[in-house]
């Protein structure tokens, strides 16, 4: 099978290129035949340190096939160790990053002679994959609703002790459904993502919006614009958070 993978990123606004909190894996466009294809998109937490370190550890992690919460949160803890930090960054440090993960492994029919094969997903959080065929959404998960999203979604932790046997065992959750040649797969962290199914809910549009972005200028005029458009109770269509987007297209 083919695949064509290009992400598109944004900080948040008045933020700079530093300080995005999201991470995306893998990090260059890719085209290429495969048998298996795997990437994944982590949204690290705001308000805990060095949220954008455990993203990065999550996603490159699923893409290994290799997710060891305890092996990833001693790579974390050897990443932000410090002896010059400030007492109230220790403290924070202690709490540990939170982040969440939607991941997305594509696999090729055994019978090559196939235009289609089957696909997984796994996610904790409200990052979201979409499916698109034919230019219809047909899928969306975790979360298939905009109003699904709150501002405590149940995110991964660097510090094992808030990662509750629930939580854990989404890890483990997959999620299994065929694709066809020619079909495209959406990942998104949560704030375009959660405009993407309002949009789609109110507009019918967002799946021919998305199509339309082929460079990062277009992203970004999108996202300024949502951030700024506000519907009758004064609520912008877009929060102002990192934005990241991943399309994955791919052909038999």
């Amino acid at each position: 099978m083919q695949i064509s993978c290009q992400t598109f990123w944004l900080p948040k606004h008045g933020s700079s290129s530093a300080e995005y909190e999201d991470a995306f894996y893998p990090q260059d466009v890719t085209n290429l035949e495969k048998r298996i294809f795997r990437c994944a998109v982590a949204d690290g937490a705001t308000e805990t340190s060095f949220s954008n370190i455990w993203a990065q550890l999550l996603s490159k992690a699923y893409v290994d096939n290799d997710i060891d919460l305890d092996i990833l949160a001693g790579k974390w803890k050897q990443q932000t160790a410090r002896t010059d930090q400030p007492w109230y960054v220790e403290e924070k440090l202690a709490s540990g990053a939170f982040a969440a993960l939607v991941g997305l492994t594509i696999r090729a029919s055994k019978d090559r002679r196939e235009s289609s094969g089957t696909w997984v997903s796994t996610a904790v959080g409200d990052s979201c994959l979409f499916h698109v065929r034919k230019k219809e959404l047909i899928l969306s998960y975790p979360l298939d609703r905009w109003q699904q999203f709150n501002s405590s979604p149940s995110l991964l932790s660097s510090n094992m002790q808030n990662n509750s046997e629930e939580l854990m065992a989404k890890l483990s959750e997959t999620f299994e459904e065929e694709w066809r040649s020619g079909d495209i797969f959406y990942l998104m962290s949560d704030a375009i993502a959660c405009w993407f199914l309002r949009r789609q809910d109110e507009m019918e549009d967002a799946v021919e919006q998305v199509s339309k972005l082929k460079s990062i200028e277009a992203v970004t005029e999108l996202v300024d614009t949502e951030r700024r458009h506000k519907d009758e109770e004064d609520r912008v269509w877009m929060r102002n958070d990192d934005v990241t987007l991943m399309r994955i297209q791919v052909t038999a």
